[in-house]
């Protein structure tokens, strides 16, 4: 009886991975499928594997030299006056071993066309980074736009060149559409918010990015 049980006590344990494993191949499945649809019933063409992490790296984007094992997958494209955008899931690694730490995002990565993009990274401002600011690390404020300087931590290793990005125009755009994260890089824009989005959400991050494009960039 005893033996029978430690036996039965052995399948389960050697059986949960086996389910963890087959469930996660499922849900990327599903979210493939899912995607795939989604593409097909707005008119755009859809690839399970995303851009060339060599390429992406080469793009200058801070986000693409980050960590290891850089994988991207489930791509959409579309294109803008400003340039051809591509909507795909990205996960890099940190640490190692039990330390390790898989990051997940869903992207907006546009190619500009006609004019030049500075190396800056903008993200939502947070307490920890008022608190750095109070400890002397400044970011890039815009007087002009007070709710933009509140809301938003802007850096760049060329100051003058952020500033003249960041035109009254798209810096009105950004008071109005508060949340988002953006780098740019050579030519590059990189868009997306915290964490991979669920494939519900994918049709209204896209409209935002294409609006951002229309409106602010073109």
């Amino acid at each position: 009886m005893e033996t029978s049980l430690q036996s039965n006590m052995l399948w389960i344990f050697l059986a949960i991975p086996a389910v963890v494993i087959a469930f996660s191949f499922y849900s990327k499945w599903r979210r493939r499928k899912d995607l795939e649809q989604l593409a097909a019933s707005i008119g755009l063409l859809f690839s399970p594997e995303g851009p060339d992490a060599y390429a992406l790296e080469g793009t200058g984007l801070e986000i693409f030299r980050l960590g290891r094992s850089r994988k991207s997958s489930n791509l959409i494209q579309t294109q803008s006056r400003a340039g051809n955008i591509s909507f795909f899931d990205y996960r890099y690694v940190t640490g190692g071993g039990k330390n390790s730490q898989s990051h997940n995002f869903t992207l907006a990565l546009i190619a500009c066309q006609g004019f030049a993009v500075p190396a800056f990274d903008l993200k939502p401002e947070t307490f920890v980074y008022k608190i750095g600011e109070a400890l002397g690390f400044k970011d890039i404020d815009l007087p002009a736009f007070p709710l933009f300087s509140d809301k938003y931590r802007l850096t760049g290793p060329d100051e003058a060149a952020v500033h003249l990005f960041f035109t009254p125009r798209r810096a009105a755009w950004f008071e109005a559409n508060l949340g988002l994260r953006v780098q740019g890089a050579g030519g590059h824009l990189v868009i997306f918010r915290t964490g991979c989005l669920p494939v519900s959400s994918w049709q209204s991050f896209m409209e935002e990015v294409k609006a951002f494009a229309a409106e602010v960039l073109a």
